[in-house]
């Protein structure tokens, strides 16, 4: 699925699949940062960022 890939920054190769991931993050952090409790807000962010990084930067093809 690498028809629409790019050279992004720092030499990343940014795939369809990425783009996905990516997305998905952005739905996570969107639905969960105004929740009330502290836990849900903070944990949303921190599973996007990492799964966010984990998909840009990690090898798992």
């Amino acid at each position: 699925m690498d028809l629409f890939s790019s050279t992004g920054p720092f030499g990343t190769s940014v795939t369809s699949e990425q783009l996905i991931v990516v997305n998905l993050a952005a739905i996570l952090v969107g639905t969960t940062f105004n929740a009330p409790q502290k836990v849900i807000k903070w944990g949303g962010v921190i599973v996007a960022v990492v799964t966010t990084t984990c998909a840009i930067w990690c090898s798992h093809h």
